[in-house]
């Protein structure tokens, strides 16, 4: 049981380190990728820095999950994604479903299940 949860971790920090990498490297081709558009050098920045920080962070807390034996910081990027999840649930009961969020909320709410997961599993061992 310990493996899967290994695993669990392990692809929500990669998937997590490859969405942030992204964010900083090519902040406006992310935001495009996510429907969000840079409509001043300011937008691009604000991309990088928020959405780079947002996928950072749970990068981090699954490297210190696997790495440092902390197994509690799972939680913390169950939490992001699990926020993410409500704000596009959120923003489909305010301004109706716009095409394609049905692709980010279960991308989302896997990556919240694998974070629970692999924090539950890593806590047992």
């Amino acid at each position: 049981m310990i493996w899967i949860g290994r695993i669990a971790v392990a692809l929500v920090g990669l998937f997590s380190l490859a969405m942030g990498l992204m964010a900083f490297a090519q902040p406006v081709q992310l935001g495009e990728m996510l429907g969000l558009g840079a409509l001043s050098p300011l937008g691009g920045n604000a991309l990088r820095a928020d959405l780079g920080a947002f996928f950072l962070a749970s990068a981090l807390a699954a490297l210190l999950a696997l790495f440092a034996g902390r197994a509690q910081w799972m939680w913390g990027a169950a939490a992001l994604y699990g926020l993410a999840v409500i704000g596009r649930i959120l923003g489909v009961a305010v301004d109706g479903a716009p095409e394609g969020v049905a692709q980010p909320i279960i991308i989302e709410l896997v990556l919240v299940a694998l974070s629970v997961f692999g924090a539950k599993a890593l806590s047992r061992s």
